[in-house]
């Protein structure tokens, strides 16, 4: 069977998304409506009576909201660089694979800066890490200004030297498509 378009009929009250769920449920049982049509027109009722777009969240295109994830580490002076990629994630991981991909990703670079940071720190003592400090400093700016280029090119990037915490499929790391 072709996959029907199923219009909202009013997006005034709650009474009327209810009386469209509840007509989806019924066309469902009588076999007019496959389980995945189902599901496609009922996410359609609740994303047009939520003002929701697609590819969108919170207004917010998920390319942008991904990049800002990114760039959210650069606050790391003010320790909003911590809580901001956090909080963003947290918001948005349910809503997009994408930003569960990124937040995935920033996750395991920030916990993988704070291991080099501390390393050397503690190489200090023997002079080396004075060498490695600065570099630490510049990869903590560079990676995430770059991984925000790559989300707004909807690209997941990796970032180099960074250990997996959170797993991702490899296959979540190539172009996407959001």
């Amino acid at each position: 069977m072709p996959a029907q378009a199923v219009p909202v009929t009013n997006t005034k009250g709650f009474a009327v998304i209810a009386e469209d769920l509840e007509r989806l449920k019924r066309l469902l049982d009588a076999g007019a409506l496959t389980a995945e049509e189902f599901d496609r027109a009922k996410q359609q009722v609740l994303n047009k009576t939520s003002g929701h777009r697609p590819g969108e969240i919170y207004g917010v295109r998920i390319s942008v909201w991904c990049a800002l994830m990114h760039l959210s580490q650069l606050l790391w002076w003010t320790g909003a660089g911590i809580i901001a990629p956090i909080v963003l994630w947290i918001l948005g991981r349910e809503q997009s694979t994408e930003i569960d991909k990124h937040g995935k990703v920033i996750i395991n670079w920030m916990l993988s800066a704070m291991i080099f940071g501390a390393v050397f720190y503690l190489l200090t003592f023997v002079f080396v890490g004075w060498l490695l400090l600065p570099i630490h400093g510049l990869l903590t700016f560079l990676f995430p200004v770059l991984g925000a280029i790559k989300a707004l090119n909807k690209q997941v990037w990796e970032y180099p030297l960074s250990f997996e915490f959170l797993k991702l499929d490899s296959d979540q790391l190539e172009t996407s498509h959001f």
